[in-house]
């Protein structure tokens, strides 16, 4: 989104539609960037096309228009198997770690499963690091020959973290890793996350609908609405001085302990309309409490409003 020369990701235009007959536009012309080494998060409610948008950065989904570049290989471009040896290289983390682990499979099979399908390494070398990678999440090596439905949640999800990052890769996807999670056990996931990045030089895109965690965790922010990136810019800035009135909405909802800092709420109307019924112009404008009457006519595009923070919004000035 903004620009550098070292980005890991680049996605331009990026369109998904579901249906053929009266297709639904679930991502709606996505530019998007990641800086190797960095972590941008994706926000936003339910129904916004986040988790959609990070399957389709890999090609879980396929992309009805687009392109995406990763490591400077063209990913809608490649042929099936210089994909599938870029895919050792680009891993996902999902938000139900009971529902992507196989429970036939032991935690040993479920971490060493990546390296057995790259053939990485002899079988005894891939074992060894299987017991290397489960001591870096924390999790007992007796554990290994235990199968999923015998841990906790957190736990689950360590193992789903193991997983990925067995066959040291270079972009994870993680799609709301901790919202499943009792708040405790978030911020132990969430901490692992961020050695485990360090350690690794990993580079992240971090969906989540939590702000407080997106705060924590991410360099960058976008800020998703019925398919569209609505506000893109650095976590501090965006916190600080976010210009779109979904965004304010959203930071307004945050709770706060301390009242000199607490915030008025912004309270929206209305829930994030069907993306099969998308209103016209500006999609926010039924719910947006500063919409004028051409915002239901003209389509807003990002602008930059200032260094480093691009908005979409007709009533924001745009930055010569």
């Amino acid at each position: 989104m903004l620009e550098s020369d070292v980005n890991i990701l680049e996605i331009k235009n990026l369109r998904k539609e579901f249906g053929s007959r009266k297709p639904i536009v679930a991502v709606d012309d996505i530019t998007l960037s990641l800086e190797r080494g960095k972590t941008v998060g994706i926000v936003g409610e339910s129904g916004s096309g986040k988790s959609t948008l990070g399957r389709a950065m890999l090609r879980l989904i396929e992309p009805t228009s687009g392109q995406i570049t990763f490591n400077n290989h063209d990913l809608l471009a490649v042929k099936p198997k210089e994909l599938r040896q870029l895919r050792s290289k680009m891993q996902m983390i999902f938000q139900d770690p009971m529902a992507s682990l196989d429970p036939r499979m032991s935690v040993r099979e479920l971490i060493r499963e990546p390296l057995d399908i790259h053939n990485l390494g002899r079988r005894e070398e891939r074992n060894a690091a299987v017991e290397a990678i489960i001591d870096k999440v924390g999790i007992a090596q007796s554990a290994l020959e235990k199968f999923p439905h015998e841990f906790s949640g957190g736990q689950r999800q360590r193992i789903s973290i193991a997983r990925a990052v067995i066959n040291v890769p270079e972009l994870i996807v993680a799609d709301e890793p901790v919202s499943a999670l009792d708040v405790s056990i978030q911020a132990q996931i969430l901490n692992l996350l961020k050695e485990l990045r360090k350690e690794m030089k990993l580079s992240f895109i971090f969906i989540s609908h939590d702000l407080s965690v997106v705060k924590y965790f991410c360099d960058d922010v976008a800020v998703m609405y019925l398919g569209n990136i609505v506000e893109y810019a650095p976590t501090e800035t965006i916190f600080k001085s976010p210009q779109h009135p979904y965004t304010q909405a959203l930071i307004s909802a945050i709770p706060e302990i301390d009242k000199s800092t607490r915030k008025s709420r912004i309270i929206l109307s209305g829930d994030v309309p069907n993306p099969a019924e998308a209103p016209s112009g500006c999609h926010f404008h039924p719910r947006c409490p500063i919409a004028v009457s051409s915002c239901a006519i003209d389509t807003p595009t990002l602008k930059r409003s200032a260094p480093n923070h691009l908005v979409s919004c007709n009533l924001v000035d745009p930055r010569s």
